[in-house]
């Protein structure tokens, strides 16, 4: 079972299905949040959004709140101002929902890895195709979901990102390809616990 990932790090989390008919959302709202969610924004930014249960007595939101910023201030400092900052917390109905937001992928790995959960990884094609080169990708754009082998696709030209569930996963740009997980349309992707998707998407 996945733990809880807010409380291991002060607290837990979840996100939204957050599309538009006009197009992407700017950033991830809280009231919004549904489940986990990763946002890669067309500007090379990130957001996460948190959803979990929220019952400790022995802590309440403006602790939580001052804790997390505490420990977002180290990639302040390593990576410059507002590298990772806290864009929005909120506790409603025994639930806490938080949105953080990185510059960039690369602060937000390092951020995930740090806490362990290793839910999302951003590679290069070479890897990809030494770890996933006997894949086959599913064309997103495709209504009869064509097929394309691992080293039609996997190309520097795209974004290719690694991610394990449960999460939905969404981007600013297109996805192109993908091998694994539940594709909702260009934009989202569902990744379910225990599971694992190779999303590859437009810069």
């Amino acid at each position: 079972m996945k733990k809880n990932t807010l409380l291991a790090f002060g607290m837990v989390i979840t996100t939204v299905l957050l599309s538009s008919c006009n197009g992407m959302p700017k950033e991830i709202k809280a009231d919004e949040v549904k489940e986990e969610t990763i946002y890669m924004r067309s500007d090379g930014s990130s957001q996460v959004a948190y959803v979990e249960d929220f019952n400790e007595k022995y802590l309440n939101l403006d602790e939580l709140k001052g804790y997390i910023s505490s420990e977002l201030s180290s990639y302040n400092k390593k990576y410059g101002d507002k590298a990772a900052v806290l864009s929005e917390i909120e506790l409603k109905s025994g639930k806490v929902k938080a949105v953080l937001t990185f510059k960039s992928s690369e602060i937000y790995e390092a951020f995930n890895n740090k806490k362990g959960e290793n839910n999302a990884r951003f590679i290069k094609a070479d890897k990809a195709l030494s770890e996933f080169g006997e894949l086959s990708f599913t064309e997103a754009d495709s209504d009869a979901g064509e097929k394309k082998a691992a080293g039609e696709v996997l190309s520097d030209e795209y974004n290719i990102a690694v991610v394990k569930g449960p999460v939905l996963f969404q981007t600013g740009d297109k996805i192109k390809y993908y091998s694994g997980g539940n594709l909702y349309d260009s934009h989202h992707i569902r990744v379910d616990e225990g599971n694992e998707a190779v999303v590859v998407y437009s810069k």
